[in-house]
């Protein structure tokens, strides 16, 4: 301790070299309520629970031969396929979203009936035989620039009514709807609309330079505002009571979201438990503990070879009897703050399929033909995929920087982490330096919190355990935290 109200660090303890700490603010529903601290427990959130909209952001890109750009389409018509089915099926009575459309495999139709495969190949080959279709792929077939995400969305929404007409022909044809459903008026329609996407691709021939690139982004751009606008103007005229959930998602949304929701085909589901580098921020205190009524614990990791460690009891394993859990050196990922994210190639990189379904269905066509973008998929290959996943995962943008974040992943498909079960994991009670009560943390918790800690200490034999609080400092004119040393724990050896 450098001062008489500053802990960033533990005492030092003669000459040895102090380990460094990390810091995790908890709210008191959760650390107490929920048992976490009871059960040393730390839950592995999902990027759509974080806070930042950008996590996990990364910045696929499409740059490829025409056998990977026709396989990109047929896996848009059946995921189409399968969403329509379900609309079939239920209506407006259950949610129809994204969760219900199996786009990362195994792939959509990929254990389907002869029929079902038979009625697939039929709207691919109709949709790919569209020559403006046929014209776009030929425009992309080996491109020098790559193509970006408002460029392939605008693509996507600008055929999505005439895949939608393709495949609702095809229901009608295999009598999967009434013969008299619309089908064909629906398909005519679409097809009316064809020449605007004709006169796109006439003009974005010249495309060749970086120059040239940029302004191909943001006149993208533009369209995707513009075509968004122009979706929710039009749920707006439809009055108020009229919308229909489900066939919005069909209809509209669909066309706007199928180019995110490829990312589920590059890497697999990941999980993320979120740590400091320190905790004197007020506004950390007032977003992440709870506006100053929660609790930060203070953990002092492992460190091996440099690299800081929290060892973690975590699923491993199934056996018959269900998920097997075992120990194991998770490492700590410092957070990157940047405003660019690294660029991710995705005909090269999809990597959460078997590598038998990827050969077939994306990186070869009916004729055998290997596409440019395969590989052997061996150890060189799994190497630089990997090292390509952990910039997404661990960058933020600029604005959070003040956290200097340290992160802990899950990740693979083993668990899945479709229950909430599979995202916790347990921490060793060695690990757990101290803690720090924040400004409001009301007399009753600490109390509760102390005989939590009190009664661990006890049955682990341990000797020492540090409680702090924080306070305001008017020397930093800023939060801090001292230590409470009377109530520092400190037990006979025995």
């Amino acid at each position: 301790m450098t001062t008489k109200d500053s802990v960033a660090a533990p005492i030092s303890s003669g000459s040895r070299p102090e380990p460094r700490l990390l810091y995790r603010f908890r709210p008191l529903r959760r650390l107490l309520d929920s048992g976490e601290l009871e059960r040393q427990e730390i839950y592995f959130a999902s990027p759509s629970e974080l806070n930042d909209p950008m996590e996990g952001f990364r910045d696929l890109y499409w740059s490829g031969d025409r056998i990977v750009w026709e396989n990109l389409f047929k896996h848009y018509l059946r995921c189409l396929n399968w969403a329509l089915t379900l609309y079939r099926l239920g209506g407006e009575e259950q949610p129809l979203t994204w969760e219900n459309i199996p786009v990362n495999g195994p792939h959509p139709g990929e254990a389907g009936s002869p029929q079902l495969e038979e009625m697939v190949d039929g709207m691919c080959a109709d949709f790919l035989g569209e020559p403006t279709v046929s014209r776009l792929i030929d425009s992309l077939d080996g491109r020098r620039t790559p193509t970006r995400r408002d460029e392939l969305r605008g693509y996507i929404r600008s055929l999505h009514p005439l895949g939608l007409g393709v495949v609702f022909r095809h229901h009608e044809v295999h009598k999967l709807c009434p013969p008299d459903s619309g089908a064909r008026e629906m398909l005519a329609r679409a097809k009316e609309t064809l020449p605007n996407l004709d006169l796109m691709i006439q003009t974005l021939r010249g495309i060749s330079d970086d120059r040239s690139e940029d302004l191909l982004r943001e006149l993208f751009a533009l369209f995707g505002d513009v075509s968004s606008q122009v979706g929710l103007a039009s749920l707006v005229s439809h009055g108020e009571g009229n919308y229909a959930p489900n066939k919005d998602f069909l209809v509209r949304a669909f066309g706007e979201e199928f180019v995110d929701q490829l990312e589920r085909l590059v890497y697999p589901n990941w999980r993320v438990a979120c740590f400091l580098s320190d905790c004197r921020d007020s506004s950390l205190w007032g977003s992440y503990g709870d506006s100053h009524a929660g609790v930060c614990l203070v953990f002092k990791p492992d460190e091996r070879g440099g690299e800081m460690q929290l060892p973690l009891t975590q699923i491993t394993g199934f056996d018959s009897r269900g998920p097997t859990r075992g120990k194991v050196a998770q490492q700590f990922h410092a957070v990157r703050y940047s405003n660019k994210f690294a660029p991710v190639d995705f005909f090269r990189s999809i990597g959460n399929l078997p590598v038998g379904v990827l050969y077939k269905r994306w990186h070869s066509n009916v004729a055998g033909d290997r596409s440019v973008c395969a590989s052997d998929y061996g150890d060189q290959w799994r190497d630089e995929y990997w090292r390509g996943f952990y910039p997404g995962a661990t960058t933020k943008l600029a604005d959070w920087e003040r956290e200097r974040e340290h992160r802990l992943l899950l990740t693979g498909s083993l668990a899945g982490f479709s229950d909430v079960d599979s995202r916790k994991a347990t921490y060793d009670f060695s690990n757990l330096h101290g803690l720090i009560f924040g400004m409001k943390t009301p007399t009753a918790k600490k109390l509760e919190i102390y005989r939590i800690i009190e009664r661990k200490c006890a049955a682990s034999g341990r000797t020492e355990f540090r409680f702090y609080e924080a306070f305001y400092s008017e020397r930093r004119g800023s939060i801090d935290h001292r230590e409470l040393n009377l109530l520092r724990m400190k037990f006979p050896l025995t």
